[in-house]
């Protein structure tokens, strides 16, 4: 099932990759193991897919936080907007998370709406690759229809 959903400003707290598309499976999965071995005190993990730069695939492997966290040596924050997002559910291995969000993305085009290039993948764990992760793709800001004067 896909939803529309709204969510209030998140921040997230991790580490940032860019790699090129062949290289980022193995990028984002050592920058997990790093993610894990940190003391964050939480079990809030999350993936955040920002959109592409100077070539390269970018996203920040870490944990929900509140604003004012602290951010550990080597992390970084990035603070996502409040928005309406589209939401579904993805059980199994981590690699069918591909498969949800291509799904998403057909609802997308199927309804005429546009992307703003930001996923969230909620439902990461230390030492389990498998289990239910909830897929999000942002929905761009949208004006409301104003009727004519």
């Amino acid at each position: 099932m896909i939803e529309t959903v709204s969510f209030p400003e998140l921040t997230v707290i991790g580490c940032m990759v860019e790699a090129k598309g062949e290289d980022l499976p193995a990028a984002v999965a050592a920058a997990w193991e790093r993610v894990f071995a940190a003391d964050t005190g939480t079990a809030a993990f999350a993936a955040v897919s920002l959109p592409a730069q100077n070539g390269l695939e970018r996203r920040l492997v870490g944990f929900m936080a509140a604003k004012a966290s602290e951010i550990p040596d080597g992390m970084v924050r990035v603070d996502l907007d409040a928005g309406r997002y589209l939401r579904t559910m993805q059980d199994g291995p981590q690699a069918a998370a591909a498969d949800g969000f291509a799904r998403l993305h057909a609802h997308a085009r199927a309804v005429g709406l546009t992307l703003s290039g930001i996923a969230l993948d909620f439902g990461y764990r230390p030492g389990q690759p498998d289990g239910r992760h909830e897929l999000h793709l942002a929905l761009a800001p949208q004006l409301p229809a104003l009727a004519p004067i």
